[in-house]
């Protein structure tokens, strides 16, 4: 894959933006918000405060997809799958055939290998081990496949590394499937066997049903994500129910690292680690001061030697309190946008300075970073929770 393809593939699939939700989507998601784990409306001391949800992802909510049911995180491993397309300047009929191999393969799950196949190596199996260093939504065992796709590094898909990338992923498939001679029409079992060269070929066609409503379902969406900005996308999940004045945990997961000095500077807010594309909400109600890229590039993961949050999304509250929302894979939020506490500002990423997927997130009073723990304590929110919806 080339650097400018795979940066293409990153900014565009990071956003995986519903914003031009097909007509046939619109319906399904309105229906399947009745269907959210309820959340409670709070006071802001005298009842419990609502958790994140983890319901939804950047993705949206799950779907019903040709009887099938899908949770929020396979729409959307399948709506990356449909951008990547997209951004190669593929037609849809290309997204077809990687969605029904990705639920063959994985039931369109990111899979670690924890190298037990005892078809490898010692070595061998340590390699794919590390497979499990990586965002992932479960565990596979075939041989030293990982991913959506099941790749394998031993295959010359790639590197661990490069394989349990989404967006990665996605592109090697395509870079093989449009080498195969009249992929375009020839039938999409056939396609995806020459591509996956699977013991089980036949079984691809069973899923051309589900590939093909689910295309139609994000492929509007996959279009219109070339021409969004990096780090941008649409509001997408349900905001949640807060009372009015209330304080909210920002989102679910664990706290990893708190307020205070590390490695010889202030940490100024706790990091909150959960799955990539975790929805993140604005803990009060206040106005947007910004959201933008803070370092050189935000279109990909960043690393410990690049400065800045990242995507990053600053509101203020009033009074001069302010909050922050660092290393987001994308926000959905603009400059200037009133949000009531519980809207959706963005979701977890590992942008900017950062090394790993989680949330950075700060408290500030007249600029003056405070710790996040006591104060949300002081308002009835314990950051200790894991919050899991």
């Amino acid at each position: 894959m080339s650097g400018t393809a795979a940066r293409m593939a990153h900014s565009y699939a990071r956003a995986w933006l519903w914003q031009a939700a097909a007509p046939c989507a619109l319906p399904v998601f309105a229906g399947l918000t009745l269907l959210l784990i309820p959340l409670a409306v709070i006071g802001a001391h005298e009842a419990p405060t609502p958790t994140a949800s983890s319901a939804c992802s950047i993705g949206g909510t799950g779907a019903t997809v040709a009887g099938i049911e899908l949770d929020a995180v396979q729409m959307g491993h399948a709506q990356t799958i449909a951008d990547v397309a997209a951004a190669r300047g593929l037609d849809a009929y290309a997204a077809t055939v990687a969605l029904a191999t990705a639920y063959q393969e994985s039931r369109i799950r990111m899979l670690a290998n924890d190298g037990s196949s005892p078809e490898l190596t010692g070595e061998q199996a340590t390699v794919t081990a590390t497979s499990l260093q990586y965002p992932h939504d479960g565990l596979g065992s075939d041989h030293d496949s990982v991913n959506t796709f099941q790749q394998r590094w031993l295959a010359g898909w790639g590197t661990v590394a490069e394989l349990m990338d989404p967006v990665y992923a996605a592109e090697a498939f395509y870079a093989r499937l449009v080498e195969v001679p009249n992929w375009q029409t020839i039938p999409l079992t056939q396609a995806a066997q020459a591509v996956q060269i699977s013991a089980a070929g036949g079984a691809y066609a069973r899923w051309a049903p589900l590939a093909r409503e689910l295309t139609a379902m994000l492929w509007p969406t996959a279009r219109a994500a070339a021409a969004a900005p990096a780090g941008a996308a649409p509001a997408v999940c349900p905001g949640l129910p807060v009372a009015a004045g209330a304080w909210i945990r920002p989102t679910a997961g664990t706290v990893t690292s708190g307020y205070g000095s590390r490695w010889g500077t202030l940490h100024a807010g706790v990091d909150i680690a959960g799955p990539r594309n975790t929805p993140v909400y604005a803990a009060a109600d206040g106005t947007v001061l910004r959201a933008e890229c803070t370092s050189d590039y935000c279109d990909r993961d960043g690393s410990p030697s690049l400065a800045g949050y990242g995507n990053l999304v600053e509101l203020d509250h009033g009074g001069g309190v302010t909050t922050r929302y660092g290393h987001l894979s994308a926000y959905t939020v603009t400059a200037g946008q009133y949000v009531a506490a519980g809207t959706l500002v963005g979701f977890q990423g590992s942008t900017g300075n950062s090394t790993g997927v989680h949330l950075h997130f700060e408290v500030r009073q007249d600029g003056v970073p405070v710790d996040p723990g006591p104060w949300l304590a002081d308002r009835g929110v314990d950051l200790r929770s894991s919050d899991a919806a």
